[in-house]
């Protein structure tokens, strides 16, 4: 996310810098993030149509220093010089998101949000601002405030219903509430966007697991598999699909795939240890547990385990 608000910063100032030469003309831009941890959060895109407009000498040299500051991750030093720009030339055109972007970056959520907020009107179109209101809905979640967060992720999806990141969200935030069929259709709605999407799809049978539908999640984790064959994830998942199936052999086979890709997942070791102890092999099931936890699957899952190992494991 980090990395992606530089890129943006940079394309902003790129833009000031025509303005400054006193080119007009239209620049469109879409940059991609993927996704980080567990593959849980998908990529998604920011899409900008930026209308040029003139400033001042003034302001063109300290967006000069800015450049390097903001390639040098030195969000600090570059925000000190934004601020010092003149308050007609920052407030009435696009380096009032640059404000906002490095505010963000560096956790100043109150000013970052009251920047953001005070571009909407500017903003040339629908595009831009729902890409807004997204930033406004991130950074009230940062704050815990999940009712304005969910208003404003809301508002950018009426702006443009096409807006990934908003639909990716909306989609996280009711799995979070356990309300999976609005999961669910979110899913379904951002894959009807970009069908190649295979961490959504990964999401996707995940809710079909938490609702027990496990015949489509095994069809979906095998649709993964096809396209990303070296994915240790979805092998994972299908494990447990096969076994919740009764198809135990496939299940043990697609674990130990997973493991032999991604041999540190703790999650997989779990898996293996209900296969085990489906066949009756507490000995192994409890081994595995033992190295689930080493791998540290408490601190990253919770205590589930330590009931299974309480009722299986002899101390």
């Amino acid at each position: 996310m980090k990395q992606l608000a530089s890129i943006l910063i940079l394309l902003f100032l790129s833009c000031h810098f025509l303005n400054a030469q006193k080119i007009k003309q239209k620049q469109e831009f879409v940059k991609s993030s993927g996704a980080i941890e567990g593959k849980n959060i998908m990529d998604f895109e920011i899409n900008a149509a930026i209308d040029t407009t003139i400033i001042s000498k003034e302001t063109y040299s300290i967006i000069k220093e800015i450049f390097p500051l903001v390639e040098k991750e030195q969000d600090k030093e570059a925000l000190n010089l934004v601020n010092s720009i003149d308050e007609k030339d920052l407030e009435t055109n696009q380096l009032l998101v640059v404000k906002a972007i490095l505010e963000m970056k560096l956790d100043e959520l109150s000013n970052s949000y009251n920047s953001f907020s005070k571009y909407i009107p500017l903003a040339k179109n629908d595009s831009i601002r729902s890409s807004v209101y997204y930033s406004l809905g991130m950074i009230d979640t940062k704050r815990h405030l999940q009712i304005s967060a969910s208003h404003n992720f809301e508002k950018s999806l009426e702006l443009d219903n096409r807006n990934l990141s908003t639909i990716i969200v909306l989609e996280q935030l009711n799995f979070a509430k356990k309300d999976f069929d609005k999961a669910i259709f979110y899913c379904e709605k951002a894959l009807k966007i970009n069908p190649n999407l295979n961490n959504v799809w990964n999401n996707l049978g995940f809710i079909y697991q938490q609702k027990e539908n496990h015949k489509e999640a095994q069809k979906i984790f095998s649709k993964i598999i096809k396209d990303e064959p070296e994915d240790p994830l979805p092998y994972n998942n299908r494990s447990y699909s096969n076994l919740k199936l009764g198809f135990t052999k496939q299940a043990m086979e697609d674990v130990n795939k997973s493991l032999k890709l991604f041999p540190e997942n703790s999650y997989a070791y779990r898996n293996r240890a209900l296969i085990y102890l489906n066949l009756k092999d507490a000995k192994k099931a409890c081994l595995d547990i033992e190295t689930a936890f080493k791998l540290g699957y408490r601190e990253k899952y919770g205590p589930d385990l330590d009931l299974i190992q309480s009722q299986n494991c002899k101390n």
